[in-house]
């Protein structure tokens, strides 16, 4: 079995992740894409995540076209 670059990447992602997408543009075809998510769901909310990040980096960070949720952490919470 051949394992690819794509199969390392979401071995490694897997290990250290639980939510997670990959998009990869072929060299040799440049219309065609190849993907790999952990969950179908958590797929769609960090792809709708990531257009927005990306909308927002185009028009030279003018996010006001989007309501962004922002969650609150303790800050014991994130020192345990």
């Amino acid at each position: 079995m051949d394992v690819t670059n794509i199969d390392k990447a979401q071995a490694i992602l897997g290990e250290h992740t639980n939510n997670y997408v990959i998009l990869v543009q072929s060299v040799d075809n440049p219309m065609s894409y190849e993907i790999r998510f952990s969950d179908p769901y958590s797929a769609k909310g960090l792809l709708d995540c990531a257009v927005k990040y990306h909308d927002s980096f185009l028009s030279g960070g003018d996010d006001t076209q989007y309501e962004w949720e922002w969650a609150e952490e303790d800050e014991e919470e994130s020192e345990e």
